[in-house]
């Protein structure tokens, strides 16, 4: 591969570093939600919606079904859902506390730099044509 290449294939994967390192250090001085929202994944975003469609199922089981039988299922059913999916986030805000981020932040700044190194050996290298 010559050596033009090789040099910028690696300048764009430190622009893609960068910008990874910038979306962690934005998570890391972040709010609780906003590391929820984009660092839990699919499931944080499962248990938020979860957590909606019970309150919206309570109101409305509240505002138009006659308390009885059905009315005591479905509100005993809906208080779980919306206890496990909160027992859910707070397992996701746990696992993706600061901590997480700052070990992503300091390997890809070490990464970041052992590639600026192999750019700057491979320019020095590079034959003056």
């Amino acid at each position: 591969m010559p050596e033009n290449q090789r040099i910028d294939i690696l300048k764009e994967q430190i622009s893609f570093l960068e910008a990874r390192l910038t979306r962690y250090e934005e998570l890391l001085h972040g709010s609780v939600l906003k590391r929820i929202l984009f660092g839990g994944g699919r499931r944080a975003k499962l248990s938020i919606a979860e957590i909606l469609i019970g309150l919206i199922i309570l109101l409305y089981v509240f505002f138009r079904i006659t308390p009885g039988l059905v009315f005591a299922v479905i509100v005993i059913l809906s208080l779980f859902m919306i206890f496990f999916s909160t027992v859910q986030l707070n397992l996701i805000r746990k696992k993706n506390g600061p901590e997480k981020y700052q070990k992503m932040i300091d390997s890809l700044t070490l990464e970041k730099a052992s590639m600026e190194k192999e750019v700057i050996r491979l320019k020095e290298n590079k034959p003056r044509t």
